[in-house]
């Protein structure tokens, strides 16, 4: 990939996950925050955890860029916390506003019936809060994503990759002119950054907490740098 015309997009992971780290990035200096997004009961749900079925309980497995909060329970490797005052995507949005972008991370596998009122609902709320010029929707459920695209064209959708069966789908979408992707920059190498500058495509790399390797993925050419790292993101040109 060829250096970049532009400014690397500086992205806030997770920083959308809880409103303490929400207020925390909109004052920073950065230019996006990532959000992870869930579906059910017809609405969307912002948090990184799983839901444990039908108790109102979230689980995840401990890691230092988690903020569980002082209610979670750590059992080994992981943690339980309450279901109590999650954030839903309407009060994302209204908060926001459009002071910085979001970068919507859905989440979860769902069936037919489901996949609709998932990317149903996800374009209402979007077009209620008129942030079709601020956001841009991420994952690895690529169902979700094709839908998206189907049913609402002028949203941006990028496909997520860090596995070779992904990889591989992305160079079918290539061809039918699908070129905004995030990808682990761990699975970026010199091979896949040739198909990539080929094909034009424009990749934000996640999740880059080195300043070392954010500046060598920035001089290579990535557009988008996803960090937990805010002091990191704002060193970033």
């Amino acid at each position: 990939m060829n250096p970049p015309p532009h400014n690397v997009v500086r992205i806030a992971h997770a920083f959308g996950n809880n409103r303490p780290a929400l207020r925390q990035a909109l004052a920073a200096d950065v230019d996006m925050i990532e959000v992870d997004m869930w579906y059910r009961g017809g609405d969307l749900f912002i948090h990184h955890e799983r839901k444990m079925r039908w108790l109102p309980l979230l689980v995840d497995r401990q890691m230092a860029t988690h903020q569980p909060g002082r209610f979670a329970i750590r059992f080994g490797d992981y943690y339980v916390r309450p279901d109590f005052g999650t954030i839903h995507l309407d009060e994302l949005l209204g908060t926001v506003a459009g002071r910085k972008r979001l970068l919507l991370d859905v989440k979860g596998h769902y069936q037919p019936p489901h996949v609709d009122g998932y990317v149903e609902t996800l374009i209402q709320k979007i077009r209620d809060h008129k942030a079709e010029p601020w956001v841009a929707v991420c994952g690895q459920t690529y169902t979700l994503l094709h839908r998206l695209r189907e049913l609402a064209p002028d949203i941006q959708v990028r496909y997520s990759i860090e596995q070779p069966y992904q990889w591989e789908r992305f160079q079918l979408l290539a061809e039918q002119g699908v070129h905004q992707i995030c990808m682990s920059y761990r699975f970026l190498d010199d091979a896949k950054a040739r198909v990539l500058q080929d094909v034009g495509a424009d990749v934000y790399c996640w999740t880059v907490d080195d300043p070392a390797t954010a500046m060598r993925l920035v001089s290579e050419g990535v557009d988008g740098i996803i960090s937990n790292n805010l002091d990191l993101l704002a060193a970033l040109p």
